[in-house]
């Protein structure tokens, strides 16, 4: 019987979890991720040379790709995983290829740069498409929009800290708030012509808002909305969101 519990302890004691990479991850996020403005735009850069040549890196590398998501709880703990997930991997990309102009240049003709690639996690590839749209999309909340990063400076930004299960509704309302109140990408109101510029983010995941309803959705934030309110989007700049 001891026999037994000690190989279950031991299993249990030397199984990867969700949690082993995050306080390398939330390092790295801390040390390299900076509020900074550049060509009219506020966002959050990435110091992607310091952060390529930091040992943390393939620490979270090998952590993270170790994970077996079968083995998460709760559905915070499985969504806060694969978010992290997304924007690691992404800086993963940009550090790997040495890329500082923009992720769309890593793609090719027949493919973009978010199906191009793909990292395996507890031995199965995941492209980042793969990991946004088959699996955090299917929680079913909106606001991962504003959680998953894509490395432009248009996107909502990069978050300066791991996403965690307990703090994961928290995290995402700040993401959310965070964006609606940059008037350089996120959220703009005119008041004079009862106009609303929105990130176009929104525009492109419109069915993940309300079933396609953003006025309804951002009401929920934003009072001075009304049904007659126009909707338009920032243009996109997708110059990588480097310091």
């Amino acid at each position: 019987m001891m026999k037994y519990l000690l190989l279950a302890f031991l299993m249990v004691a030397f199984t990867p979890s969700s949690q082993a990479y995050e306080m390398d991850l939330d390092g790295l996020l801390k040390a390299y991720v900076k509020p900074v403005t550049k060509s009219g735009l506020q966002y959050n850069g990435v110091d992607y040379d310091a952060w390529h040549k930091d040992t943390r890196h393939k620490k979270v590398l090998e952590s993270i790709t170790a994970v077996n998501p079968n083995t998460l709880g709760s559905d915070k703990e499985k969504l806060a995983f694969w978010i992290n997930a997304y924007n690691f991997f992404t800086v993963d990309l940009l550090i790997k290829e040495n890329e500082r102009d923009s992720i769309k240049d890593l793609g090719g003709a027949l493919s973009s740069p978010w199906k191009k690639y793909k990292w395996t996690v507890n031995g199965k590839e995941y492209s980042l498409d793969n990991i946004e749209h088959d699996i955090i999309r299917k929680f079913g909340d909106a606001r991962i929009h504003f959680a998953v990063n894509c490395a432009a400076k248009s996107c909502p930004d990069l978050r300066a800290e791991a996403y965690t299960a307990t703090k994961l509704n928290s995290q995402l309302e700040d993401q959310v708030r965070k964006t609606l109140t940059n008037k350089t990408k996120g959220y703009v109101f005119i008041p004079d012509s009862n106009k609303v510029k929105l990130s176009k983010v929104m525009d492109w995941y419109k069915e993940d808002f309300n079933n396609g309803n953003l006025k309804t959705w951002t009401q929920g934030y934003k009072s001075e909305i009304n049904d007659q309110t126009k909707i338009e989007f920032f243009a996109y700049d997708w110059s990588l969101n480097k310091q």
